[in-house]
């Protein structure tokens, strides 16, 4: 009786034990679209980019510098909208950095610096404070008061193949801005200088080093007499493109896989490799184009989080063709294989037929632009979150409709409501079989609710969900711009069965 009482006591254990590691080891939500601002701008010719200022939010979209904050249920809110008359960029692929207060453009017309220091609610348009002509960079990367500029590699019409190809060789430039008024340059980093430098591809500051990605690995550079830049060490992991925290991670990236780094000084070896994350592969069945990782990538310090993108390969110019999805890999898992979508990551997929860029983390939304719909907001886990599922309004019957989709969150929801634009819809029901099909680690929960929108006026609305849960907290967590043709079009008579 002892032997089985004990057997017993351990099928107890192991049954909770197991329970709570099924728990613990999933990655987090999905992300859903919680707000959409449509773009005011021509994306395609201009400099662009989305940067996190404390609780203000910056995007520039050519000359239109737009600031945000967001409300109570989480959509995004305009300040002030500032345009950049004298902006003189036109590239869409120029560099565009932003530090304390500072943006830094980069084109054929040379570096520009712009003072949005006190660009804010009841502040000040931004203001240029130079231009220096001759700067051309498409990647840039600012730590208080040094500037590196670099043309990369992977722009240069031919392969670096170091003094066999000097017509394709490149150099990082070192500028000092501690006066925005006169930055200047003073050192330079070239590609043929060293052996571990061939191709520069990319740039970032860590810990006050910069970081160095080309053809042949990642180095560490020693910047602090810029006139003789020293390398401190090389990890042979060459790549196109970086992504930093800029305290002790770096990532490495190439258009299939990105290696993560943990930046050491003082110890060995200065660059301590952690892990291996690669593009998931199942994403290529059925698509004639070929996908990678988009070169725009965020760390998200707080939730220990990576936020990548994935894209289709226009194959005539090798440019993006679209961005197909969102991939968060949650780094406190551990990053065990075998399962589709691995325990570790969370892929959410996207139906907008456009390319999206720079994501940006700010508290628990996902900030992104794309380039027709403009800037989104995407919530993550650690609220309400959930999805409308409407095409458009060609799914809506006449005569009235039901409208469906999901929610979750780490408290239990309660209360989902309904908005055309600022019009209530009324409150959804609630209930039904779990969708277990979403890959989330709480509970997903179907809503559904009557609607008859057959003589809603012509034009473009907002369909907007928000959830309540059993704390009180309540969120927009899914939104959905719908554009209805006006009365006798906005929806769909189903064709009648012949009577047997």
């Amino acid at each position: 009786m002892r032997v089985w009482s004990r057997l017993a006591l351990v099928v107890v254990v192991l049954f909770f034990s197991s329970a709570v590691s099924a728990d613990h080891f999933q990655g987090e939500c999905p992300l859903s679209l919680v707000d959409s601002t449509p773009a005011v701008t021509s994306f395609d010719l201009s400099p662009h980019g989305v940067f996190r200022f404390g609780t203000l939010v910056y995007v520039l979209r050519g000359n239109l510098l737009a600031t945000y904050v967001t409300n109570d249920t989480g959509n995004l809110s305009i300040v002030r909208e500032d345009f950049l008359s004298d902006l003189r960029a036109r590239e869409t692929d120029g560099g565009v950095a932003f530090d304390n207060g500072f943006l830094y453009v980069s084109s054929e017309a040379g570096l520009e610096v712009y003072d949005l220091t006190n660009t804010r609610v009841n502040g000040t348009a931004p203001r240029r404070r130079s231009v220096t002509p001759g700067l051309h960079y498409r990647r840039i990367a600012v730590t208080g008061n040094r500037l590196a500029g670099l043309y990369p590699a992977t722009d240069l019409p031919c392969y670096p193949l170091g003094n066999a190809t000097p017509l394709c060789n490149n150099q990082i430039e070192l500028l000092d801005i501690s006066n925005p008024d006169s930055p200047g340059i003073i050192g330079v980093i070239q590609s043929r200088s060293r052996t571990e430098y061939r191709g520069l591809n990319d740039i970032a500051f860590n810990q006050g080093y910069l970081m160095v990605l080309s053809e042949e690995g990642l180095s560490g550079v020693d910047i602090s007499n810029p006139g003789s830049p020293v390398r401190i060490f090389t990890a042979a992991f060459p790549g196109k493109w970086l992504v930093s925290n800029g305290t002790n991670f770096v990532g490495v990236g190439r258009d299939h896989d990105i290696n993560l780094f943990t930046v050491r000084p003082g110890m060995a070896p200065f660059f301590q490799r952690n892990s291996l994350l690669t593009l998931p592969q199942y994403l290529t069945i059925e698509r004639s184009n070929p996908i990678r990782f988009n070169r725009n990538a965020f760390w998200d310090e707080t939730n220990a989080r990576l936020v990548t993108m994935i894209e289709e390969i226009d194959q005539m110019t090798l440019d993006p063709a679209r961005t197909i999805a969102f991939d968060v890999f949650d780094l406190t898992l551990p990053l065990y294989e075998g399962s589709v979508e691995r325990i570790y990551e969370d892929l959410t997929l996207l139906n907008d037929e456009e390319v999206k860029h720079n994501p940006v983390v700010v508290g628990p939304f996902v900030y992104v632009i794309g380039e027709t719909t403009g800037l989104q907001s995407y919530g993550a886990c650690g609220q309400v979150t959930g999805r409308v599922e409407l095409d458009g309004p060609h799914h809506l019957t006449c005569g009235g409709a039901e409208i469906r989709g999901w929610v979750t969150g780490q408290q239990k929801v309660t209360v989902v409501e309904v908005f055309l634009d600022n019009t209530p819809l009324g409150r959804a029901t609630l209930g039904g079989p779990l969708r277990n099909e979403v890959s989330s680690s709480t509970p997903v929960t179907p809503w559904r609710i009557k609607v008859n929108l057959d003589t809603t006026a012509r034009g473009e609305y907002q369909l907007r969900i928000i959830g309540t849960d059993i704390l009180g907290r309540r969120r927009q967590f899914a939104n959905q711009r719908i554009f209805f043709e006006g009365p006798g079009q906005n929806c769909t008579n189903p064709r009648r069965r012949a009577v047997r």
